[in-house]
């Protein structure tokens, strides 16, 4: 064998062995099921980029047709401590019987609380609701970027293809004492663009077991895709719709970094009284 001969199979050998590193070094996303989720909250802007700009206020819209209840509030959140607050426009009287006046609803970090015409409310079911809603709504608003807090636990279940769109499915459980209760949810990773398109999800909160699934549409606002459509209905685990009652979620009117002052998501101070002489 002559020397070109020689070199032109040791060409292909070195080819050969390329090839075959790079394949053996592709990882499998059964093995590293975060890493998707990671891919998944670099593109939707990063966790840095998001707690950079500080807090956020935007108009949110909720419309069960079902129940019947149609709610719009100002949300504004500040995303150290994961303070939240709402000033609520419209609420269905189902929900609070008898609101006149604004309805306001706080969470400081630690403690959440609501006021009706500036009176505090003390009822346990009000003030449940009002907890409720203080850390759900703001979890949707930043959800696909706390998918990578400490504590979550992710498991690879394949990949499905509902309406023709592959999808890596990655379910999400949380650690003992991480959030108020431990929900399940499944993530649909899109293949093609990494994003999430819809999940599904427990309210163990409120005891149910049997899943939801959300279906989410992006907009980008100060470079961050943020899930501002959602719309979600009953499913079993397969993500098969139970029901044709879709509720919808929507953000508008998204502006980062105005500086709210840490007091507004304070319980406001009771009016003192005044002794009658």
């Amino acid at each position: 064998m002559d020397r070109s001969a020689r070199a032109i199979l040791s060409s292909i050998g070195i080819v050969c062995m390329v090839v075959v590193s790079g394949c053996v070094s592709t990882p499998n996303p059964k093995d590293n099921p975060k890493g998707l989720v990671e891919k998944m909250v670099a593109r939707v802007g990063g966790v840095e980029r998001l707690y950079s700009l500080k807090d956020v206020e935007y108009t949110y819209a909720y419309r069960d047709s079902a129940q019947g209840t149609n709610m719009v509030s100002l949300e504004r959140y500040v995303f150290e401590e994961e303070r939240s607050w709402a000033r609520y426009k419209s609420i269905d009287q189902s929900f609070v019987p008898h609101a006149d006046g604004d309805l306001i609803q706080g969470y400081d970090g630690e403690n959440s609380w609501m006021t009706i015409a500036g009176k505090p409310v003390e009822e346990p079911q009000l003030l449940k609701m009002s907890d409720f809603l203080r850390k759900t709504n703001y979890y949707w608003f930043t959800m696909m970027f706390k998918l990578v807090d400490p504590g979550i636990n992710y498991e690879y279940q394949g990949v499905k293809s509902p309406d023709g769109v592959e999808y890596d499915m990655v379910k999400v459980t949380f650690g003992e004492g991480v959030g108020d209760v431990q929900d399940t949810y499944v993530l649909y990773l899109n293949r093609e663009t990494g994003l999430v398109d819809q999940f599904l999800f427990t309210v163990m909160d409120f005891g149910m077991a049997e899943p939801f699934l959300m279906k989410v549409e992006y907009e980008e606002v100060e470079g961050l895709k943020l899930p501002t459509k959602r719309t979600y209905a009953k499913v079993n685990w397969d993500g098969e719709p139970q029901d044709d009652n879709w509720a919808s979620e929507i953000s508008t009117n998204i502006k980062f970094n105005n500086g709210f002052d840490k007091t507004l998501f304070e319980k406001p101070a009771e009016p003192e009284q005044t002794s009658k002489m």
